[in-house]
């Protein structure tokens, strides 16, 4: 019966990551055990928003864009990687960078290791202007996912 029990843990146990409850001891057992987990996170749960972008006077062609990240999901979620997509006039993709929790929350935030239902952060991303064949940008919540990344925009993520 043990060993019937070990083995359905085992088969869930990505999705079992994702439990508070559990996601602590689990990657700590596994960890011991040498094996990486990869938590089955809902990419829809996560609502981006800009607040806006501006170019500071004075800056030597820097773009400030705001955004909020909110976890409109039942489960808390990790903070997740934010893919910025900047784009031309007829919304082609020109370039496109993914920025960490640490590099886009604003100085003096805690990070916080998950972001709890409901929950909303704020997110700051400087970067330098790209010309002016780019005139819009694109905004995405994205995770690790087997050894790759996915982001609540993908079409397998949907």
């Amino acid at each position: 019966m043990l060993i019937l029990f070990a083995q359905i843990i085992n088969h869930q146990r990505d999705a079992l990551a994702t439990d508070p409850r559990f996601s602590r001891s689990l990657t700590a057992v596994y960890t011991a055990l040498g094996v990486q987990l990869t938590p089955r996170w809902d990419l829809r749960a996560y609502d981006v928003r800009q607040l806006g972008a501006t170019v500071e006077p004075g800056s030597t062609g820097a773009i400030t864009v705001r955004a909020s990240i909110r976890n409109a999901g039942a489960r808390p979620h990790p903070l997740p990687l934010l893919r910025v997509t900047l784009q031309d006039r007829f919304g082609n993709r020109l370039a496109s960078r993914d920025v960490q929790p640490r590099d886009y929350l604003p100085g003096g935030t805690a990070p916080i290791a998950l972001l709890a239902s409901d929950q909303r952060v704020d997110a700051e991303l400087a970067f330098v202007d790209p010309g002016a064949s780019a005139v819009g940008f694109e905004l995405d919540a994205c995770l690790p996912l087997g050894g790759g990344i996915a982001c609540a925009n993908d079409t397998s993520a949907r």
